[in-house]
This record gives structure tokens, C-alpha cells and sequence, in this order.
């Protein structure tokens, strides 16, 4: 409610005037634009500002009630905002229900009467603009329902009698005292921004009068819906950011590279591949990001983030994660018994005299859609506008090229296109030019727009046919899947390996022991027949002695003469003979026994101990086979092949693109343009429906789509359009306009870029309408502008009970994002350490010292230089400049004379460094960025870039090149000498001293006092980087 949109500034060019009482306004005879023709077709449209006033005085008003913020030394200049915007015709009719009235204004009044303490602070806003908008129509004789054009309640609005000065007048000073702000805000005049429509347009209000957030209404949809139970996965992740984590749950990825490992197996890597070429792939914590949300997202839902750190390949890797998303959908087309069965039910909405009929999609080939968004223009630029450029792809490519040349005609970029594989939305202006140059032929050229493309297409011209292009399609499927098995098997060789010599010497062992213990049973078995020997002759000689006893039997005279007693000694010693010749069979037989078990026992182990040899010699012959194959794989595939020898290298192993080597790669990337092909076949086969499918889109595009068109129809017309055109992007502020029909889950894929600049709020819209999502950002970059006060932010928390991990200021979506994260890594902060997302490591932007000094100040060295290529001179120019530019340095500059906080002697010497750079090194301006802590000095910097010598110089506030990068950037350092917090604000954070040294990719020149910055945290860091040195440049002139 604190966060409004400034409006427009006073511009003739722009047609922004100001009122001036006494003179017409642009609807009335005698004003400039009613003698001013339009083309045909064409009229007015106005939106009127009531009750201009300065945001600094609600910064004022804030800081009364809750006490002052730390100052904000480089955010922008706060401009002003109004209390009313109301849509106006071109005959000076007020469109009704078109009234936005400022929240941020009533707000204002509200905290000054009653004041926060008041429980019903914040309440009532809607019942405050309810009373307005009956005292507009009281006001303009509002006229009979019947009266008004069918076409104006179409939109919801109706019409009011002309409206003059005095009329805007008596309603502004009315709002201005309901609200309680005439003294506080002293809002004051009119301002009318007018502007040619075409007269179909004249009825809308297109967002060109919104004053306050662009995101108030769609969090009140969500929260609703949030309160319900009715939303995804993705935002249900996202919110439990504010949470305590579980760090148990977290897998530090510089700490468990096993992990990394697995996940860029063969196995894991998509299918398909941006065309790139071959020989440059992926690095590996980037392959890991794309195969990590391929692996966890594309059957199901959530959420991943990755922290991007400046010159890491965000771009790279989200390009090559749309190409597997687009082939995973070609691979279920390819599945379809005919190109008719791609389509389920049907719907659609009447516009006018107009049926608009949409075909709905078979499920299976949804979930594909994939929409970019940030919270500034230039990050979603640098993806949907990149993409479609002839050098964005190796191989030679046509997917649309013709009309992708007209949409970056359109887009101001004069460069040829290779396909419309994506596209710039966001606000009004950007959908209708889309539109024009994607859908309609151009009239004077006569190249062609799809429409006319499907109609040629509907009369048996096209591409390849459905047939061929499939089987087109399933061969190079098959061609790449044959290559990722062999690639999958070496990537099993060191495991295998690793298993085959365990086996092997468990074998050697068991071979080992099993030899030891079959000589302990062939001793056994001596012993044996030792022992069988021996009883063999006891039982011998006691047979013997039997025998030999037998012949000495008494006979019956001896018997007689002894009376038997001879005769019962010879029995009883016989008996004894008898016992042992018994006992000495019983010995034998046992001896026999035993010797026989101890053979068998021999023969089982002579069987074993050959058993375990051979196996032994096998495994020892596996190993040697292993290892063979092992070394050829290493040989064919090189740097490609991933193992334990790259691990022991931190360095080695985060710039290896592992196992996608030139050939795979080129293989992969054709199965993404025969996806494409596929996909262009499908379009020629049903280009009946996919014309009526997209006609549809165009007109959701255009804002022509009735609000209340069924949900089903309009998500099938987006996805028609996804088909086409894969990715889409668009600003948070125009998300939910943009989308406004589509609800939970219904876009397949939502990208954020430069997640660490958007205050968390900005995302909940856009994560609710998405199934996946993959966050990228870096917090250690810059954060989000927040002009609301932190002590106002505080207030509000403690009333709403947010928890502070919702602030806004000090907070963002990446961080919230990473906070859920499973893999990540550790950096520090200020306060100990903070989790980042799956991290993106190899730096290719930056030479040193550059580098060094942002992996030092920010990142604890997590990034690896990867720049390679830069042996040559620089500038690389011919004629050779006289000079080449100087090593990067702090240029010294001592002065106690300022303006604010810009020193005139730190802008002279600018200017002989930027002099010297052009005349001496051949260094053009448009290759330069000049930057500097604090607006005072971008001020400065601006008058640079208007001169005639310095034309193309880019240059403001270190806001202002996030996202930028330039061959050299002149860091000026400013701060006022009687102001040493100012250097202490810009010391705060490692931010600062990151991104001004992350844009340069050549050179970097300080200018500033060393000694006093150098004192700073964080700017010793740079001072231990650069050698303090003179001027580079001739004298200033």
C-alpha cells in the first residue's frame, strides 16, 4: 500500500501536460490535439492524474510515525504519485469504475489520523474509494445505463457527461480531504497523459493510470485462495522459506561431490540440447542444475534454486533446460497415433459477433509451458530476446526464422532471427507488438505472419510431413539414446572396475586360505595312513602271536597232570590274544575310516582350491579387461569422462562437462531441432485448429478476451501459443495482467531471473499460476530497491504479524527460495554463514583481477575461473590503437572539495581517464561503464554521457548495471569528506564492491581516496587487488 507507482512526468514529446486553469483541456475546442489528425481509425484515449504530490513527503510522513531510516544513498529519486487517475475518452467522457484512487495517499491520512496504534488502522480502504466513485458519478450526471455503448459495460464501465476543470478540481480537493492528506501531502494540479488508440481501444483502461502496486490486487486473489487451500506445490515451497530449515535435510554440493557425481551421470542428462557448439558444453554445477530439475520437477512439482553468481552461465543453463523441456514434449507428440489425438474437448467465448472455439489438449502434452520472469525488463530481456538470434545457435536452424526476423525487428534489434522460440510479453505495449509482428503478414513487405503461414499450410503447403518428421524425430532418439548407453557403460567402468579388483582379491584370498587348508588335510591324510599302516601291523603281529599261541595248546596229558590249571592259562591268554586281535581289527578298520574321509575330504579341497584359482585367475583376467576398456574410454572420451581423478582437483572437476563430449553433444542438439521440426509438422497436419487456437491467444493477448471466458478455453489458447513458442517473459508488475485468466498451476514452468533483486512479495502471483519452478538469482549481488522506510516495514510486519523473514528490505525471492533448497552450499554473511541454492560455479566473464576480487569479498572462493580464449590484444582493433590500455588500478585522488557527494577533482580525473582510454588505446566510449555508489555522482556521470565525445558511454548508479557488463568499468567513488557515514553505508555489504567489480570483463579503474576507502570493509579488498598508481590519461584540456 506504501509502494505506489510514480506517474507520468510533464513531456510534450510524450504528450504528459500540465493544467494550467483558464486554458482547454485536450478534449475541448481550442486545444492543440483536437486540430491534431490522427491516422484513420485512430482517436484519443486520456488519463487524467488528480492531486499530484512529492513521494518524499510520504518518506517524511513515515518516518514521523515510526522513526528514520538509515539513508538511502543510491536508490532512485522517489518522483511523485497522485491521489486520483481516471480513464477519459476522446470526447471528455469519464469511464466510470476506470477511477483508481491512490492507496498509498489514504494510507498516509490513515496514519496520521487515527495512527498505527489504532487497531483499525489499515482498514477501510475499499468502502474510502466506494464513496469516491458514487461522488465521480454524482459529479458527472452520470447518464442512463441505456445510454451507454454496449461495449462500455462490456468492460465494466459506464459513461459519464464531459468533464471539465472545474469538475477534476472539486473531485480531487474532495478526495484530498476524505483522505485526510491536504496539509500532509500538499497534492496539487492536474496532469493528463493522452495518447492515439485505435477506436476499437478507446473503451479500455489499460493499466496506463494505475497508482498503486502492481501487486496488491493479485496477493489479495492468492491470499484468498491460499486461505482455501487452493494452491501448488511450488508456492506452498516458496512460503515455507520463512521457516526454520532443517539443515539434516540440506546436501552441501561442495561437500558431497558423490552427489554431484551421480546426478550427471549419462543416465540423468536430458534427451535434448540447446545448439550450441558440440565442443562447448555444460560445466558441471550447471549440468547438475538442468539435470536436477529435470530429474525432480518434470513428472511432478516444487521448486529449485540456484544461485547464479555474476559470469556463471545462467542464461546457458536455463537455455539448455528449455530445450529438454521442449524435446520431453516432442517425445510424447512422437507418441501419438495421429496428429487429431493430441486434442480432448472443446470450449470457448464470444467477443462481439465473434465465436471464438478453442480445442483442449490431451493432459499428457501440457505442463510445457515456460514463462520467464524478474522484477526488472532487463534480466527477461537478456533470455527472450537472446534466444531467437541466429548466433545463439551453432547448427543451421529454421523454426520460423522469417517471422522470428520480424519479431526483433519490432524489438528495436536489427539482427537476423533463426526461430521464435521466444518472446517478450509483459505490458500492453509489448503483447500488441508481439502480436503485429508474430500473427499479422506486414503489409508493405509482404512477409508473412503465422496466421498466413497456417493458411498456406491449410492448402497442402508446409514443411516435412507428420510421418516423416516423426520418424525423423524417434531416429535421432534412438541415435542418442545409443550414444548415452555407451556413455552410461564407461561411466559404470570405474565402479565395475572398483568391484572386479574387490572380487578379485576376495577370490585371491579365499584361494589363499582355501590352499592353506587343504595342506593341513593332506597332512591329515599322511597322518591317516601312518596311523592305517601302524594298526595294519598290530594287527598282524597280534595275529601272529595268536597263531604262534595256538600251536602251544596243552595236551590231555598235561591237562591231566595239572589237574586243567595248564590248560585254563592257554585259554585265558588265548582270550587275551583273541581281545587284541579284535581290538587291533577295530583299530584298522577305524584307521581305515579315517583315511578315507580325509581322502574324500582331500579331493574336495583339491576341487575347491581349483575352483577358487580359476575363479581367481577369471576375476584377475576381468580386472585386466576392466582396466583396458577402463583406459580406452579415458582415451576416446577425454575431459568428458568424469571419475575419481577429477575429484581430487576442485578446480579440474567443476570446469569438466561431464560425459557430454562433442559427439553426444551434437547429437542431442539435433533431436531439439527435429523436436522443433516435429513440432512444425504437427502445426501443417492440424492447422485448421491450431489457427483457431491461436487466433484466440492473439486476442487474449490483445485484451479483447471477455474477463469471464471460460478458464478451460483460455488455458487451451495459452497453450497453443506455448506450443509455438516455448518460452515467454514478462516483469512481476505485469504478471497477473498478462495471465490474468489463468489460475493455480496452470503454466507448466516458471523461471525467475535475477531472483535476488525482487522483494519477495513480487513472486506469489506468478508461483501460484505455475507447477515448477527454477529460481536463479544471487543475494550477494544486488537486493531489492524497497523505497518504503525499514522502520515503516517493521511497523507493518508487527500490525499484519508477518514474520521478519518477510521483510521486504531485507529479504528477497532468492533467498526465501534457497532457504527451501535441498542442494546448495554454505557462504558467508555478515551474522556467520547463509544457505545458498545449488550453486553455479565456473566464472567465464571476468579477467584478474576482477575475479579475484568478487570470489574474495562475496563468495568465499566458491567460483572457478573459466575465462579462456583472451591472448590477444585488447581492444582488439585494427589499426593497433598507439597504446594499450593500462593494467587495472586505483587512481588516487585526494580532495576536501565536494558537492554533496560528488568531487569535482575525481570528475576531472574521470575525464582524462575516458579521454586517454578513447584517444591513446583506441577504446570507444560504448565500451565503457562508468558507475558509482551514489546518485550525487551518477548526476554527474549523466552530463558525461551527454557530451559530444563520449557519445554511447554508458553509465548511473551501481543499480543501474546490474545485469550489465562492459570491457571496461571506471569505478567512481565519491562520498562527501565531511560525511564518513556515507562510506561506511557503501561499506554495509559485500554487494556493492561485487557488482562494480563482476561488470568488468578487461579492465577495472577506481578513482577515489585510497586511504580513506581502503579503511573500509570490503573495499580493502579492492585496495589489496589494485595497485594504488598516477593518472592514466593526457591532462584534462
Amino acid at each position: 500500500m506504501f509502494s505506489p507507482q510514480s506517474v507520468p512526468k510533464v513531456d510534450r514529446r510524450s504528450r504528459v501536460g500540465a493544467v494550467v486553469p483558464g486554458e482547454p483541456l485536450p478534449w475541448q475546442d481550442g486545444h492543440e490535439f483536437a486540430s491534431l489528425r490522427l491516422g484513420k481509425g485512430m482517436t484519443w484515449r486520456h488519463t487524467v492524474y488528480g492531486g499530484v504530490f512529492s513521494l518524499e513527503r510520504v518518506r517524511e510522513v513515515l518516518e514521523r510515525a515510526f522513526g528514520r531510516a538509515p539513508e538511502d544513498l543510491d536508490g532512485r529519486p522517489l518522483g511523485e504519485s497522485a491521489l486520483l487517475a481516471l480513464t477519459v475518452t476522446a470526447e471528455g467522457q469519464p469511464l466510470l469504475g476506470s477511477q483508481e484512487l491512490s492507496g498509498c495517499a489514504w494510507a498516509v491520512g490513515r496514519t496520521v489520523t487515527p495512527g498505527p496504534a489504532d487497531g483499525a488502522w489499515l482498514n477501510g480502504f475499499d468502502a474510502a474509494t466506494e464513496e469516491c466513485a458514487s461522488e465521480l458519478a454524482a459529479l458527472t450526471d452520470v447518464q442512463d445505463e441505456d445510454d451507454t455503448p454496449a461495449e462500455v459495460l462490456e468492460r465494466g464501465f459506464r459513461l459519464g457527461l464531459q468533464i471539465g476543470h472545474a469538475e477534476l478540481v472539486e473531485f480531487t480537493e474532495s478526495v484530498a480531504e476524505r483522505f485526510g492528506v491536504g496539509s500532509v501531502l500538499a497534492p496539487a494540479g492536474l496532469r493528463i497523459a493522452s495518447v492515439p488508440v485505435p477506436l476499437r481501444s478507446r473503451y479500455d483502461a489499460d493499466g496506463s493510470g494505475f497508482l498503486n502496486s502492481f501487486f496488491v490486487a493479485d496477493l489479495g486473489r492468492v491470499g484468498r485462495r491460499v486461505a482455501e487451500g487452493d494452491y501448488g506445490r511450488a508456492l506452498d515451497t516458496y512460503l515455507r522459506g520463512g521457516e526454520d530449515p532443517d539443515p539434516a535435510a540440506r546436501v552441501d554440493v561442495r561437500r558431497a561431490p558423490d552427489t554431484v557425481h551421480e546426478r550427471v551421470a549419462p543416465g540423468s542428462v536430458p534427451a535434448g540440447r540447446w545448439p550450441t557448439d558440440p565442443r562447448w558444453a555444460l560445466a558441471l554445477s550447471q549440468q547438475f542444475a538442468v539435470s536436477t530439475a529435470m530429474a525432480e520437477l518434470m513428472d511432478g512439482a516444487g521448486l529449485l534454486a540456484v544461485n547464479g553468481p555474476p559470469g556463471t552461465g545462467k542464461t546457458t543453463m536455463l537455455r539448455d533446460l528449455l530445450a529438454a523441456i521442449v524435446v520431453e514434449r516432442a517425445s510424447r507428440l512422437a507418441e501419438l497415433p495421429s496428429p487429431a489425438a493430441a486434442f480432448a474437448g472443446q470450449a470457448g467465448w464470444r467477443t462481439g459477433n465473434h465465436w471464438r472455439s478453442v480445442r483442449s489438449w490431451q493432459p499428457r502434452l501440457t505442463g510445457f509451458e515456460v514463462v520467464v520472469a524478474s522484477a526488472n525488463n532487463g534480466a527477461v530481456e537478456n533470455v527472450s530476446l537472446e534466444l531467437p538470434q541466429r548466433d545463439a545457435v551453432h547448427m543451421p536452424a529454421d523454426y520460423f526464422a522469417a517471422v522470428a526476423d520480424r519479431v526483433l525487428r519490432r524489438e528495436g534489434r536489427p539482427l537476423q532471427g533463426w526461430g521464435t522460440i521466444a518472446a517478450r510479453l509483459g505490458n500492453k505495449k509489448n503483447r500488441q507488438e508481439f502480436v503485429g509482428s508474430f500473427w499479422f503478414s506486414d503489409r508493405d513487405s509482404g512477409e508473412p505472419g503465422l496466421m498466413d503461414i497456417l493458411k498456406e499450410y491449410r492448402t497442402g503447403g508446409g514443411p516435412l510431413g507428420w510421418s516423416e518428421a516423426v520418424a525423423a524425430f524417434r531416429a535421432t532418439r534412438r541415435e542418442v539414446e545409443r550414444l548415452r548407453g555407451e556413455r552410461d557403460e564407461a561411466y559404470g567402468l570405474p565402479a565395475e572396475l572398483s568391484r572386479a579388483e574387490r572380487d578379485h582379491a576376495e577370490a585371491t584370498r579365499a584361494s589363499s586360505t582355501a590352499r592353506g587348508r587343504h595342506a593341513a588335510i593332506r597332512r591329515r591324510v599322511a597322518a591317516a595312513e601312518d596311523g592305517a599302516r601302524s594298526a595294519e601291523r598290530l594287527l598282524r603281529r597280534t595275529q601272529e602271536e595268536r597263531t604262534a599261541h595256538a600251536g602251544t595248546k596243552p595236551g590231555l596229558i598235561d591237562t591231566v597232570f595239572t589237574l586243567g590249571r595248564v590248560t585254563r592259562a592257554w585259554y585265558r591268554r588265548d582270550e587275551q590274544l583273541a581281545d587284541a586281535v579284535t581290538q587291533a581289527q577295530q583299530r584298522l578298520d577305524h584307521a581305515h575310516q579315517t583315511l578315507d574321509a580325509q581322502g574324500r575330504a582331500a579331493s574336495s579341497s583339491d576341487r575347491n582350491v581349483a575352483q577358487l584359482e580359476r575363479r581367481a585367475r577369471e576375476l584377475s583376467d576381468r580386472v585386466t579387461t576392466v582396466r583396458a576398456r577402463l583406459e580406452t574410454a579415458r582415451s576416446r572420451w577425454g575431459d568428458a569422462f568424469l571419475d575419481g581423478r577429477h575429484w581430487a582437483d576442485e578446480e579440474s572437476r567443476e570446469k569438466t562437462a561431464p560425459w557430454t563430449d562433442a559427439e553426444w553433444n551434437e547429437a542431442r542438439s539435433r533431436l531439439f531441432l527435429d523436436a522443433l521440426r516435429l513440432h512444425q509438422a504437427f502445426l501443417a497436419a492440424q492447422a485448421d485448429t491450431m489457427t483457431k487456437n491461436l487466433r484466440a491467444a492473439m486476442e487474449i493477448l490483445q485484451g479483447a478476451a471477455p474477463s469471464d471466458a471460460p478458464v478451460q478455453a483460455v488455458r487451451a489458447a495459452w497453450q497453443s501459443l506455448f506450443f509455438v513458442v516455448p518460452l515467454v517473459s514478462t516483469t512481476f508488475a505485469s504478471f497477473d495482467r498478462v495471465f490474468s485468466h489463468l489460475g493455480r498451476e496452470d503454466l507448466g514452468w516458471l523461471f525467475i531471473d535475477e531472483a535476488g533483486q525482487a522483494a519477495p512479495q513480487m513472486a506469489v502471483g506468478a508461483l501460484w499460476r505455475a507447477r515448477r519452478a527454477v529460481i536463479v538469482g544471487d543475494p550477494l549481488q544486488l537486493e531489492p530497491v524497497v523505497t518504503l522506510p525499514f522502520t515503516a516495514q517493521q511497523a507493518l510486519r508487527r500490525h499484519f504479524g508477518v514474520r521478519p523473514a518477510w521483510l521486504p528490505g531485507r529479504t528477497s525471492v532468492q533467498r526465501l527460495a534457497d532457504q527451501t533448497n535441498r542442494y546448495g552450499t554454505y557462504l558467508p554473511e555478515e551474522d556467520g554463514q547463509v544457505w545458498v541454492g545449488a550453486p553455479l560455479r565456473v566464472h567465464r566473464r571476468c579477467d584478474e583481477p576482477m575475479f579475484g576480487i568478487s570470489n574474495r569479498v562475496a563468495y568465499d572462493g566458491l567460483m572457478v575461473y573459466g575465462v579462456t580464449g583472451r591472448t590477444g590484444p585488447f581492444p582488439d582493433i585494427t589499426p593497433a590503437p598507439p597504446s594499450s590500455p593500462p593494467a587495472s588500478k586505483w587512481i588516487d585522488v585526494v580532495s576536501t572539495e565536494s558537492r554533496g557527494h560528488w568531487i569535482p577533482a575525481e570528475g576531472a580525473e574521470l575525464r582524462r581517464v575516458l579521454t586517454g582510454l578513447r584517444d591513446a588505446c583506441g577504446i570507444a566510449p560504448d565500451q565503457i561503464f562508468v558507475i558509482s555508489p551514489f546518485r550525487d555522482v551518477a548526476a554527474q556521470i549523466e552530463r558525461f554521457r551527454r557530451e559530444p565525445g563520449f557519445g554511447g558511454l554508458r553509465g548511473g548508479t551501481i543499480h543501474t548495471a546490474q545485469g550489465k557488463e562492459a570491457d571496461v568499468v571506471v569505478f567512481v567513488l565519491g562520498g562527501d569528506p565531511a560525511k564518513p557515514g556515507a562510506k561506511s553505508w557503501a561499506a554495509q555489504k559485500p554487494n556493492l564492491v561485487n557488482v562494480a567489480a563482476s561488470r568488468a570483463r578487461r579492465r577495472l579503474y577506481v578513482i577515489g581516496n585510497h586511504r580513506e576507502w581502503s579503511r573500509q570493509r570490503h573495499f580493502d579488498v579492492l585496495a589489496a587487488h589494485l595497485p594504488r598508481t598516477d593518472p592514466i590519461g593526457p591532462p584534462s584540456r
